[in-house]
């Protein structure tokens, strides 16, 4: 059998060589790839390909304002007093309104306060908007309201509304008692500055998307000292699995057990551990903010958070202005939300966050959807306004302050980037970028070497929770917190990865591993068609124990589209990676299964079969998130 990755036979041609020409050799056979150690090669893919070139254009993805109107109101912060500001701009409103023959004089201006208002079940998914309060020139906002929207309006004509808009407020508690801080005393030689950390995610972004839709983006890190992690590889399909490794250390399995998600308050137990409770205790105000509403982590058919899970929390607004302020969709999901695209609403929150609390330690995570989840080439319209952000973050300090991690959970999981050659390492590498503060590098000149070495080396979500953890009890030595049971153990990236780490190390499985090289079989393999047929057996028996199957269509193989095999088999086993197509509706997977040549069986994990093609319309039957890339609803078959 033709073997497509010639490793083993260069070794022989290699021996020959000088050293110095055995090291050019090297270099030459490592710069193929993206991670190459003696445990985990992963190909070098090219962003720019001529395939990737003919779907996409990047002239297609253009950046563009959500409106052209200047803003009436503006938020003024006053960092000594810690307060807030509304400042009308009058020339800008009789500007505005000149048109419809008024002037400054007929317009009024008020506020309506969004306030979180659900209990229960619906904790999470309610909210109340306030009647609108009239408000004049440089009003100070009350400390209590933390999200507002705004409307001017014409005379004492509140339906001909002039302009709307929406703003959040990083209050400060009048209490100020810290008493979140539970943590022992310890003694005052021993402790250390404590730099923020803010995780700055965008969803489905590959490291290579990135490059390819982020350009600008990609150069500002490049040149400014981020350290990329080459060989971060995602541990699950989809946000949820692969966020709750990162704030959790727990796999998909043991998450959903300990959190129960769909639970009113499992999200809240101590027990499930979200790294945000242990940075709270060590003394940190925490924040989350998370676009797109209806699928954020941790209520898209899940019942959220029964209490606020951080000290800020953007969740209430997020779900008020879609419906209250005019929306603008692309790729389906809403872009523009009022004048505002809808990931400007949280990014502006971070920086916020950043900007209300300079002198203290600060832990934040805030998540973009909205211009990425849906189409791989969207993300290209947001590159100018992200390096805005980051020049912003440098500008005001806050680089100086904090370490930030620029993050996604995964790659794009299905559509036409899927269908290239490159498809595999693009939906399961993530992009992983961080910066240190220069004076975090300074003292601690050894996690930036280890850094630099880790970069090229395999990593996972698990290895950013020991992370956070590590930056943790470095700031105060005496205190060590335990991992809970059922973790998985990552390594801290602060410290050397080694070299001969393994997926099996990593707490990656075989489906999402991209380390083992793989060969290509004929679509027409015996064999492959087999394991194929009894990873569909096994997928409509899960729909079967799950007590969905009278919902969902039995589905049978079409066509198979793509086989490879592990290169190296272990006696009589062999590990199949398939690529097929079902009926009915010929939704498309992607599955990894080991067969056994002795018993004619197969071992896989349904959960984590991957679907390559949306199912947002073929599943509207069922409720269950993991069942859904499965399910093509019964009265869909004709």
């Amino acid at each position: 059998m033709k073997k497509t990755w010639n490793v083993i036979s260069s070794r022989s041609v290699l021996a020959t060589k000088t050293k110095s020409h055995l090291k050019i050799a090297k270099d030459v056979e490592a710069s193929k790839y993206f991670i190459h150690t003696s445990q985990c090669r992963v190909p070098y893919v090219d962003p720019f390909s001529n395939e990737t070139l003919k779907i996409f254009n990047p002239k297609e993805y253009k950046y563009t304002n959500c409106t052209d109107d200047e803003a009436f109101i503006t938020t003024n912060y006053q960092l000594n007093a810690r307060q807030y500001f509304l400042h009308m701009n009058f020339p800008a409103i009789g500007r505005a309104v000149k048109v419809l023959n008024a002037s400054v004089t007929n317009v009024r201006c008020c506020y309506r306060q969004i306030v979180r208002a659900g209990s229960d079940e619906s904790a999470d998914n309610a909210y109340n908007l306030l009647p609108c309060s009239i408000f004049h020139q440089d009003f100070k906002i009350p400390q209590h309201i933390d999200y507002i929207i705004t409307e001017c309006y014409l005379d004492n004509n509140k339906e001909q509304i002039v302009q709307k808009d929406a703003f959040s407020f990083i209050q400060q508690p009048e209490f100020n008692s810290n008493n979140s801080n539970n943590l022992p005393p310890t003694s005052s030689h021993l402790k250390k500055r404590k730099p923020s950390v803010l995780l700055l995610g965008i969803d489905s972004v590959s490291r290579i998307n990135l490059r390819r839709t982020m350009p600008e983006t990609f150069k500002y890190m490049q040149n400014n000292r981020w350290f990329e992690m080459e060989g971060y590889n995602k541990v699950g399909d989809n946000t949820f699995p692969n966020l709750m490794a990162l704030m959790t250390s727990y796999n998909l399995t043991t998450a959903t057990d300990k959190c129960k998600p769909e639970s009113v308050g499992g999200l809240n137990k101590p027990i499930c551990n979200l790294i945000w409770n242990n940075f709270k205790q060590f003394g940190y105000k925490t924040a989350y903010a998370e676009d797109t509403s209806w699928m954020s982590t941790f209520n898209y058919l899940k019942t959220g958070f029964q209490q606020p899970p951080t000290d800020y929390y953007l969740r209430p607004m997020m779900m008020a202005i879609p419906k209250q302020m005019k929306v603008k969709k692309m790729a389906g999901l809403a872009y523009c939300i009022g004048r505002k695209h809808q990931a400007e609403y949280i990014f502006d929150y971070a920086l916020q966050f950043a900007n209300a609390f300079p002198e203290d330690p600060l832990f934040g995570l805030f998540r973009a959807n909205s211009f990425s989840h849906n189409s791989f080439g969207t993300t290209a319209t947001m590159d100018m306004k992200m390096l805005e952000y980051l020049t912003k973050m440098e500008s005001g300090g806050i680089l100086e302050r904090s370490i930030v991690i620029f993050f996604a959970d995964h790659g794009i999981r299905w559509g036409s980037l899927l269908k290239l050659k490159s498809g595999f390492l693009e939906e399961r590498l993530p992009m992983m970028f961080i910066s240190l503060p220069s004076w975090y590098r300074n003292e601690y000149p050894d996690f930036v070497n280890a850094l630099e070495i880790n970069q090229h080396r395999l990593t996972s979500p698990y290895d950013i929770y020991a992370t956070l953890k590590h930056v943790l009890e470095e700031s105060d030595p005496e205190i060590e917190f335990s991992y809970l049971n059922d973790t998985v153990r990552g390594l801290s990236i602060l410290h050397e990865i080694p070299e001969n780490r393994s997926c099996i190390d990593s707490g990656i499985t075989e489906h999402w591993c991209t380390c083992i090289p793989y060969e290509v079989l004929p679509s027409t393999d015996a064999t492959a068609t087999y394991v194929t047929v009894l990873v569909i057996d096994e997928i409509n028996q899960y729909l079967d124990d799950i007590n969905i199957s009278s919902k969902c269509s039995l589905l049978e193989l079409k066509s198979l589209k793509k086989v490879e095999i592990k290169m190296y088999e272990l006696s009589n086993q062999s590990a199949y990676r398939i690529t097929f197509e079902a009926n009915p509706k010929k939704p498309k997977f992607q599955a990894t299964a080991v067969y056994d040549k002795t018993s004619n069986t197969i071992t896989t994990n349904v959960g984590e079969i991957s679907r390559l093609d949306s199912y947002a319309t073929t599943a509207d039957c069922i409720d269950s998130k993991e069942a859904k890339k499965f399910c093509i609803c019964a009265n869909m078959k004709s």
